[in-house]
């Protein structure tokens, strides 16, 4: 038992806590509701009745207070929490908010244990038996933690099923989410579409709205110029399959409040990129614009391919409400625009350039369905193209099936929200009874709830019928400048989430994932905007679409990750850092296991132990498109680590593609974009490429000068390092391995010193390259140390040193320039100058030993050795040139 003053009068059996007083921290107060919710926690229960100012006697943690003190008398056993009086209450389960102060048992005794810093999930009703719907236990267990302090949510060994997603909404304080076990505690959600688990500040909350358009249930999305933030569809699974989709209808309801620059804001779009190089896609969008001085409508769809815009020609004034939707039927492509309860004709596009009939949907993997945005880049988060519109959206629905139209395509513009029956959303498709017309997603803005706007679906994987809608779960995704929530620890747990993601989070202050499992997963992990210090270690993902993605996340460190089944098994945009220790990725459906792209001037990858393996492709469809892809990385470093595209038997899959290997940075208008040349560091590494690749490392987009390093790293020697035009992109800094032409395998090294650099061109202008190269020469001559042949006028120096088998040697040094004019060849001297030679034979060369010679050859200026008739040598070479700035 221990002592303390208290500020207030107290009675035997009152809940105590600290009264907050700075010139008396160890004062206590009565433990009321509003005295804790001020911000401190349960000290203890009094064990005597004294005045404001007396000294109280009190049982603290974890000592028992008796039945007469506590005054709760026999019962069943339960949580013990303090009352709205500050007095003992039983509870069981424990609600939200409650302040808890210990446990009793049956004849009332109070075990003293504080646990607003730690709630087991048990104590508040949840079972963790693969039965019972656990979400509210959770909750309010999570809900009960200090709402400032430092707080644990323990789950014992168990599987527990949640019917919504589970949300950490904390904006300031540590939370910590702790289970047994990552292969005994599983967390499961099993009834929509959505995350097992988010994170997002309840500042955010989900995407605003605003009064409803239409009739019926809801609200109406409310969207505005300068908020980006966004809902994306695709977070969803529901569209997984309408890529070749032999028809489609995208409709809503819309009120413009301000009138649209330009001729783009986007109302919806399916859009995105990853590489900068390539070119932006657009599946679908419609877009509003006011150049006209009114609304004005369009809208475009890529079908075969190909992208087929189309205009409506009318205009509609500011704070009008009209209906829209787009559709292709097969044979005509239409735009539809007027007011609820008219009656609407369609519009097509330009009759030069219509779709043909029977056209396909083109929709890639790589593109997000986007409420408010058109993303150009950036995939799987998005970089807006242009702002959205500001106004209200309402009843967005996208189908497989044609909008009920009569025999002139004509329809009357709905004055309702649509309904969410199964006759309306469930159609039969006449050209494959077996699998029906759906409503891919239908969002009424009727359900939304923490962080989601809540849509319905009545897709299902197995292509079957769903009798009711589905809910899915859409977080509202932040788009403005970062800002940081609470801290966020996620240990030893198992996530589950056959039609989501397994940890879907954004805004988490330095979060930790250590020990975490994300299995039966659409996507396994996936953060936005985490502040600096994030850490992920010991993460394994058995996912179907991205296994861990980490979305403007700035010095976040990534140890031991193991993906499988993944298309994209690691994905960082806009990064600022993120360092990886001991990987295994790369399996049967990958498309590219490590993409990375950034834009930041200071983006930087470094891993150590890398390993990207496609021995699993083997007797699969062959997907991949390269083991590392990065676009405008500023710096990438992988050490010791291993890049293997052998097993691919078909493909001319590189182990490394790299974009834009010349940073382009915005500076303020008007001046021009600051380019940053990039650089690519492989060290100690291991190329394996694939039979038909045809080089270790490709180039796209802009080119910087030299843009890659390769120190020390091993390949296959019947695969070049770059295409011949693209091999001034790389040197080799303390060697690697090589091969000759007789096939010895052998180091490469050397260096490469740029002097100018074309901007326009992406070439070299003037430098210093260097190489070695070395060989045996029997009855006939052997080039060596080939460096390619530069355009303008270059000058080699060579040092030869030559051995025979009785141990005599020689050694010379050499000249010549070569000048290669439009693809003409010309040497300055007949003969290669000899500029000094020295020799085993009295310091001479030993009799008959020919100085060797640099020659063009093809692309390339080689050393050629030869050696005397009858005779065999060992040549060592070193090559050095320096190629010339041209005059113009």
């Amino acid at each position: 038992m221990r002592t303390a003053v208290v500020a207030v009068d107290v009675r035997a059996g009152d809940v105590l806590c600290p009264a907050l007083d700075k010139e008396a921290p160890e004062k206590l107060t009565r433990g009321t509701l509003a005295a804790l919710h001020a911000g401190t926690m349960v000290t203890g229960v009094a064990a005597t009745t004294v005045a404001a100012g007396g000294t109280v006697n009190y049982y603290a943690q974890p000592e028992v207070v008796p039945t007469g003190v506590a005054g709760l008398g026999a019962g069943p056993p339960s949580a013990v929490v303090a009352d709205a009086q500050g007095r003992c209450a039983r509870q069981l389960p424990v609600v939200e908010g409650a302040f808890v102060v210990g446990e009793c048992d049956a004849r009332g005794n109070v075990t003293v244990a504080p646990k607003h810093d730690f709630a087991n999930v048990l104590d508040f009703g949840a079972r963790g038996d693969d039965q019972s719907d656990d979400w509210d236990a959770i909750t309010r267990a999570m809900r009960s933690l200090h709402p400032l302090q430092p707080g644990v949510v323990y789950f014992p060994a168990g599987y527990y099923r949640v019917s919504r997603p589970l949300v950490v909404d904390r904006e300031r304080g540590q939370i910590e989410l702790l289970g047994e076990s990552e292969h005994t505690t599983t967390v499961r959600f099993f009834a929509g579409h959505g995350p097992a688990l988010c994170v997002s500040p309840r500042s955010l909350g989900h995407l605003p709205t605003g009064d409803a358009l239409l009739t019926g249930e809801g609200r109406a999305g409310a969207l505005s110029a300068g908020n980006r933030s966004t809902i994306n569809l695709r977070d969803s699974p529901a569209f997984d399959d309408l890529d070749g989709a032999a028809s489609f209808s995208v409709s809503c309801t819309v009120r413009p409040e301000a009138l649209p620059l330009g001729g783009g804001e986007p109302v919806v779009t399916s859009s995105g990129r990853r590489l900068d190089s390539e070119p932006a896609t657009c599946a679908f969008g419609i877009f509003l614009g006011g150049a006209t001085g009114q609304v004005t409508v369009s809208a475009t769809a890529r079908l075969n391919g190909v992208d087929y815009p189309v205009t409506h020609p009318g205009g509609f004034p500011v704070g009008q409400t009209f209906h829209l939707s787009l559709v292709w039927d097969g044979t005509h492509l239409d735009l539809y625009a007027g007011p609820p309860g008219a009656v609407l004709t369609p519009v097509e596009p330009p009759a030069a350039h219509r779709p043909p009939p029977g056209a396909k949907l083109t929709l890639p993997v790589e593109e997000g369905i986007y409420l408010g945005a058109r993303s150009q880049q950036r995939w799987p988060e998005w970089l807006d193209h242009t702002r959205p519109f500001t106004g209200r959206v309402d009843s967005l629905r996208i189908s497989d099936f044609v909008i009920d139209r009569d025999a002139a395509r004509g329809f009357t513009a709905p004055t309702a929200k649509f309904p969410t029956d199964f006759a309306t959303n469930v159609r039969p498709d006449p050209a494959d009874p077996a699998r029906p017309l759906i409503t891919r997603m239908l969002i009424n803005f009727d359900r939304d709830v923490d962080a989601f706007t809540v849509g319905s679906t009545w897709y299902r994987a197995d292509g079957g019928q769903a009798l009711n809608p589905t809910p899915v779960y859409l977080m509202y995704q932040w788009g403005g400048t970062p800002v940081a929530g609470s801290a966020v620890t996620v240990r030893r747990l198992e996530f589950q989430s056959p039609a989501g993601t397994g940890i879907h989070g954004q805004l988490a202050n330095s979060s930790v994932f250590s020990h975490i499992r994300a299995t039966a997963v659409r996507d396994g992990v996936r953060l936005r905007h985490n502040s600096y210090l994030s850490e992920i270690e010991h993460l394994y993902v058995s996912a179907t679409r991205l296994g861990l993605a980490l979305g403007g996340s700035a010095l976040a460190r990534v140890d031991r990750l193991q993906v499988l089944g993944t298309q994209y098994d690691f994905v960082a945009t806009d990064i600022v850092g993120v360092t990886a220790r001991d990987w295994y990725i790369g399996g049967f459906r990958s498309i590219v296991p490590l993409l990375l792209t950034s834009g930041a001037p200071y983006g930087t990858f470094h891993g150590i132990g890398v390993t990207i393996s496609s021995e699993t492709t083997q007797e699969h469809p062959e997907t991949w498109q390269a083991a590392v892809a990065t676009s405008d990385l500023h710096h990438l470093l992988l050490e010791g680590s291993v890049l293997e595209t052998s097993f691919l038997v078909r493909s001319d899959c590189p182990p490394v593609l790299i974009d834009n290997s010349s940073l382009l940075v915005a500076q303020e208008h008007p001046k021009p974009p600051l380019e940053i040349p990039t650089a690519s560091t492989f060290v100690n590494c291991e190329f394996r490429p694939s039979a038909r690749t045809r080089a270790n490392v490709r180039f796209s987009g802009r080119r910087g000068p030299t843009p890659v390093r390769i120190i020390g790293s091993t390949s296959n020697p019947a695969q070049p390092w770059a295409l011949p035009q693209d091999e001034h992109m790389v040197s080799h800094l303390g060697g690697c391995v090589s091969t000759t032409d007789s096939g010895q395998t052998q180091w490469r090294g050397g260096r490469d010193w740029v002097f100018a650099f074309d901007a326009g061109t992406g070439r070299v202008a003037a430098r210093e390259r260097e190489t070695q190269g070395s060989g045996i020469a029997t009855s006939h001559p052997i080039t060596l140390a080939g460096l390619p042949l530069a355009p303008g006028a270059s000058r080699y120096l060579a040092h030869v040193m030559a051995t025979d088998t009785t141990g005599r040697a020689a050694t010379w040094t050499l000249e010549q320039g070569l000048s290669n004019i439009g693809g003409t060849v010309t040497r300055w001297s007949p003969e290669t100058r000899v500029l000094d030679s020295f020799g085993s034979a009295d310091g001479s060369v030993p009799t008959g030993w020919n100085p060797p010679q640099i020659v063009p050859s093809d692309t390339h200026a080689v050393v050629r050795c030869s050696p005397p008739a009858g005779q065999t040598l060992a040549f060592t070479v070193r090559l050095q040139a320096i190629e010339g700035l041209a005059a113009s």
